[in-house]
């Protein structure tokens, strides 16, 4: 027995050993030296006030599209850009998307593609007298400047033409072509990004790196790590939506049955919600913990990231415990549409909900299927697919892959004393299309601690602008 003891503590003596020197000698990388920002153009924040002005709101009712204003904001960017419209070819698909092309010097290289989308969410109009600002006035005040959608995306729109613009201006000629394509509807169905790579894939046309919105700089949530983390998108989960529908006869409400279409519907989905998939750790995500561990201040923090072969399940069971980080770790599934009843003095025959799920990289929709349909275990739900928009998850860029580590090399000369780590991204962009076409897509804008997408406020640090500026800049160059 002495000697099994003996065996077991030198076991645990080596393995402590082991894991506290790999935590101590998990070291930050030296950054790149950080460069002087270009200064933003004379007109770039008037001409992305402007661009806020136009309010390119995309509905769901396709019928409902104000294409007047699309048209008013094409004639913007004609008079805003002169030379990219003299010097570039403009190729229109399906009426508002538009693709540039800026032919290269040395057409053995793939193109690269700068992609953004111009279409914004609509402002509530309860919510009006909440903003600080006019949603649609593009003001400038506090080193902001506010509006809907100068964030998502015109901050990558606008940044990129500037970009573009002044490289024109100079006599610029980029060794690589470069393509810049900008989508119509990515807030509501998405179609012009489809309909453009169909175009590129009728032209047998192939890219190298693809670049459009997506990971960002934070600051503020970085409880451990004082540094700047900018997160590289390298794949996006999937999206879809279960319909889940009970019936039963309905009468007056002052003779109601034990159970009611609206009690049986309820009770499926708080089974839904009391019990969540299963975690897991994907490759994206693992990588990003690697990828931060280094830059951990909490000694015990940094211990189990710089370990995750020992520690990945308390890891991941830390990362439940946030909305945020919950969402990097799980397929979620969550209710966000009830509909059901007529009157107050009426139960109702029917009772319909929506549950929307965002899926993890080796899930599908099926499993999610499969999944909600096992934990309800009710034959009197009926479950169904809600058709409007379904995507499995992306495939994901290789983080050692060429197309990731150029981003991320600007991404150092542009931020002092980042981190740069990769992302999963949890919400869906037109890039996802651009997968058939490309094996370099990632998703970053340079945006600091962002406020107000989809919602109140929503504004933008004119430094932000700068650095959006001068990211795309060096991106156009070849830097």
């Amino acid at each position: 027995m002495k000697r099994i003891l003996s065996v077991v503590g030198i076991l645990v003596l080596g393995m402590s050993t082991f894991i506290g020197i790999k935590t101590i000698t998990n070291k930050p990388s030296n950054n790149l030296k950080e460069v002087n920002l270009l200064a933003l153009p004379e007109n770039a924040i008037t001409h992305m006030s402007s661009a806020i002005q136009l309010r390119t709101e995309t509905p769901n009712d396709e019928y409902q599209f104000d294409t007047a204003t699309f048209i008013n904001y094409r004639k913007f960017i004609e008079t805003a850009y002169p030379l990219i419209h003299k010097n570039l070819t403009r190729t229109i698909i399906d009426s508002f998307n538009y693709i540039y092309e800026w032919k290269g010097s040395d057409p053995s290289i793939l193109p690269m593609v700068l992609m953004a989308h111009y279409d914004v969410v609509p402002v509530e109009e309860s919510a009006i007298k909440l903003w600080n600002a006019k949603p649609y006035g593009g003001e400038v005040k506090d080193n902001y400047i506010w509006g809907r959608g100068v964030l998502d995306d015109k901050s990558s729109m606008i940044s990129i033409l500037e970009a573009a613009e002044t490289q024109l201006a100079k006599g610029f000629t980029p060794k690589q072509t470069i393509l810049l394509c900008f989508g119509a509807d990515e807030e509501s169905s998405g179609k012009g990004a489809t309909a453009m790579v169909n175009y590129f894939k009728k032209n047998n046309k192939k890219f190298d790196l693809v670049v459009d919105e997506g990971g960002e700089i934070s600051t503020e949530n970085n409880k451990s790590i004082k540094a700047p983390i900018a997160s590289i998108g390298v794949g996006e989960k999937g999206y879809v939506t279960l319909v889940l529908t009970a019936q039963k006869a309905g009468g007056h409400s002052s003779i109601p049955a034990e159970h009611t279409a609206i009690d049986m519907l309820s009770n499926a989905i708080a089974k839904v919600s009391q019990n969540p998939m299963p975690t897991k750790l994907t490759a994206p995500i693992e990588a990003y913990l690697e990828s931060i561990s280094a830059y951990n201040e909490n000694f015990f923090d940094k211990m189990k990231l710089s370990n995750l072969w020992l520690f990945k399940s308390s890891v991941v069971n830390s990362m439940t415990k946030y909305p945020s980080s919950n969402a990097l770790v799980r397929t979620t599934l969550v209710p966000t549409v009830f509909n059901s009843g007529v009157r107050d003095n009426v139960i109702p025959t029917f009772a319909s909900a929506y549950i929307n799920s965002r899926i993890l990289p080796g899930q599908s929709s099926k499993e999610v299927y499969d999944y909600v349909t096992k934990t309800i275990n009710d034959t009197n739900i009926k479950i169904t697919y809600y058709k409007n928009y379904m995507t499995e998850p992306s495939p994901t860029t290789n983080v050692n892959s060429k197309y990731y580590k150029r981003v991320e090399k600007i991404v150092r000369a542009i931020v002092k004393d980042v981190v740069v780590a990769p992302m999963l991204m949890v919400g869906a962009t037109d890039s996802r299309n651009y997968r058939e076409v490309s094996e370099g897509v990632v998703n970053f804008t340079p945006l600091t601690d962002a406020k107000g997408y989809h919602g109140i406020d929503e504004r933008m640090l004119i430094s932000d602008f700068q650095k959006c500026f001068n990211f795309y800049t060096l991106l156009i160059k070849g830097e």
